[in-house]
């Protein structure tokens, strides 16, 4: 599929090319997430439960990530953005060779602490053995996520929004296929139960690193499409990946705290809450992927409009992707205030439905307030100042730990609290981080240069 060049042209336009079909393969892959759960859901709460307890691990892995892909995002959107296509190529396999290397150890450290991870968070031995028959299978997903999302960051670093989305599709379809078969079985194989859901994930994620790779092999002898270069490493590339990678991968892993003393929080209650707040998150996380998509078409223009130094295009693309989030995350949040049942079924039995409809009632307001983060995020990592939404990030979470280990917990509060402070803590990051991006884009120069196309001759 052929990049884009995004220093010139309608920015609302590149931002719909852009940003609705990875939407589209987004709402599939929701679609996998929601029905992974239901699936799970008719083998009892506790599989909930353990199923929950890994997404904390998730956040680890794509903070790595996020080291590496958002420091790949900025470098070679500029580049791309300055005609420098070979020098584009080089940073991508880069970067990939490092997400390989990071990968092998993460999924080896893996095995080696997973009766560790999952006993710190249950004390239910049902559900500690649902968890870990989950955890040791998904580990083999800790390499594959890494490669996929520094691949995906690169690819669309140079504009190209479809080859991802049509790699997300094919890996999503064959979970959504395998999910059943290997969680129930068929005819007269009784199937793996949670473990099946694991190995779905996968064989799904493993055939799209295979079409990756057909793609870019195919793609090597046309300059207008991202591929595989000579990877170059020097002490200053190591460097980028400390100082601009690190503060966004910080960040993500925030994330995984903050979900991880939620879960800490949710110990004492049960397994109904602690599925309860697992199984709302990953719905609520679901929600909020078009923010995503749209944040991440927003930052591959800021970075590819940086590097052409058209500074005005810069704020326009932040200031009509900020305005379409909002959008977006008013719509769904009231849906979630009004519909609660609607979102609780998806993943609790009718004797946890009140405790799982909790969630949503007090969880609400946390859609808007990453609606309202998510583009200054990734707009503020691709012009290269990673540190200014890990201030908010880490305001945020200095506020939730304080509320649920020196006031919640102590006090022995009711567990529906902790999701409210989570929600409210939301809004303030996603406040503070506009803020930040507003007063970095008053710093760039008022005037922008005529604008020199990337692909001119």
């Amino acid at each position: 599929m052929a990049s884009r060049d995004l220093t010139t042209g309608s920015i609302p336009r590149h931002l719909m090319a852009l940003g609705v079909p990875v939407i589209g393969a987004m709402l599939l892959q929701s679609v996998y997430a929601i029905v992974d759960l239901a699936w799970i859901k008719r083998l009892g709460e506790e599989a909930v439960a353990g199923l929950s307890i890994n997404f904390q691990i998730f956040f680890v892995i794509l903070a790595l990530s996020q080291v590496i892909a958002t420091t790949a995002m900025a470098d070679i959107s500029q580049l791309w953005g300055k005609g420098e296509r070979k020098g584009a190529r080089a940073a991508f396999s880069s970067f990939l060779v490092v997400s390989l290397v990071l990968g092998v150890l993460t999924t080896g450290g893996a095995w080696l602490t997973a009766d560790v991870y999952i006993n710190a968070f249950t004390s239910d031995p049902a559900v500690a053995e649902q968890g870990l028959a989950y955890f040791q299978i998904n580990a083999l997903t800790f390499f594959s996520q890494l490669l996929l999302i520094v691949l995906g960051y690169g690819l669309r670093a140079s504009g190209d929004f479809i080859s991802p989305m049509v790699v997300m599709v094919i890996s999503v379809l064959t979970n959504l296929a395998l999910d059943p078969l290997l969680i129930f079985g068929i005819g007269e194989w009784e199937g793996m139960g949670i473990a099946g859901a694991a190995w779905a994930t996968v064989a799904g994620q493993f055939l799209a690193l295979v079409v990756y790779a057909g793609l870019l092999i195919r793609a090597r002898r046309d300059e207008l499409r991202m591929s595989f270069g000579v990877p170059k490493f020097s002490p200053d590339f190591f460097k980028q990946l400390i100082v601009r990678g690190l503060p966004a991968g910080t960040q993500y892993l925030l994330m995984s705290a903050m979900l991880g003393a939620v879960l800490y929080a949710m110990k004492p209650h049960g397994a109904a809450y602690t599925a309860a707040a697992g199984g709302g998150f990953r719905v609520l996380q679901q929600s909020i992927l078009p923010v995503v998509a749209l944040a991440s078409a927003a930052a591959a223009m800021s970075g590819q409009n940086m590097g052409a130094a058209a500074f005005d295009r810069v704020r326009l693309t932040s200031r009509t992707v900020l305005i379409w989030c909002v959008i977006y995350g008013a719509v769904i949040s009231g849906l979630f205030l009004l519909t609660p049942e609607l979102f609780a079924s998806l993943f609790a039995q009718p004797e946890e439905m009140a405790v799982a409809r909790s969630y949503f009632v007090w969880s609400w307001p946390m859609v808007i307030g990453i609606s309202l983060s998510m583009g200054p995020t990734m707009i503020l990592q691709a012009l290269k100042r990673p540190m200014l939404p890990l201030i908010a990030a880490l305001l945020r979470l200095a506020l939730i730990l304080v509320g649920v280990f020196a006031w919640l917990v102590p006090a022995q509060a009711p567990p529906e609290w902790v999701f409210g402070l989570v929600a409210v803590t939301a809004i303030f990051e996603g406040g503070i981080g506009l803020g930040l991006l507003i007063w970095r884009l008053k710093k760039l120069p008022q005037e922008s240069p005529a604008p020199t196309p990337a692909f001119a001759g």
